[in-house]
């Protein structure tokens, strides 16, 4: 009886070594869990920008243009910042970029930078904060372009983000 008992337990032992690694289970690093959640969380959307951005007093219009830069396969959102009344030279325009990430924003303002050598154009005041890229086109010349109406409250409003 002793003998059988023994028996058993060795081929439980054989068992069990031979399919400890066919559990399914990978080990799982912990860190990289808290990293997916905080870069999720640091992750801004355009809701939580537009918000930020109407809190600060700026009366946004959605604009749907077609010729709007692409800037690293990121479309922006196009805002006029200026009355519906005002003629459409006048207006002047915030554009959003959602970017997935702060490398992919870097990348995405080279873009800009590379595109914008072709032409002669007036030059916006840019804002980036995290994963976003803000274009502010306004009517200053560049001397005066920190004069321009709406960039304190562009400035505030990403502070407050």
């Amino acid at each position: 009886m002793k003998n059988m008992i023994f028996k058993l337990i060795g081929i439980c032992f054989i068992l069990t070594g031979c399919f400890s690694n066919q559990t399914g289970n990978e080990p799982v690093n912990v860190n990289d869990k808290v990293k997916l959640v905080t870069e999720n969380e640091n992750k801004l959307t355009l809701e939580k920008v537009t918000a930020a951005l109407k809190t600060e007093g700026i009366n946004m219009f959605e604009e749907k243009l077609n010729n709007d830069w692409v800037l690293n396969n990121v479309n922006a959102n196009r805002f006029s910042v200026s009355r519906l009344t005002v003629k459409e030279v006048y207006k002047e325009y915030i554009s959003v970029y959602i970017f997935n990430s702060e490398t992919d924003r870097k990348e995405g303002l080279h873009d800009f930078n590379h595109q914008k050598e072709k032409y002669d154009m007036q030059i916006p005041n840019i804002y980036e904060y995290k994963n976003v890229l803000i274009l502010y086109w306004h009517h200053e010349t560049v001397e005066n372009s920190k004069n321009a109406k709406f960039n304190k409250p562009i400035e505030m409003a990403i502070q407050k983000i």
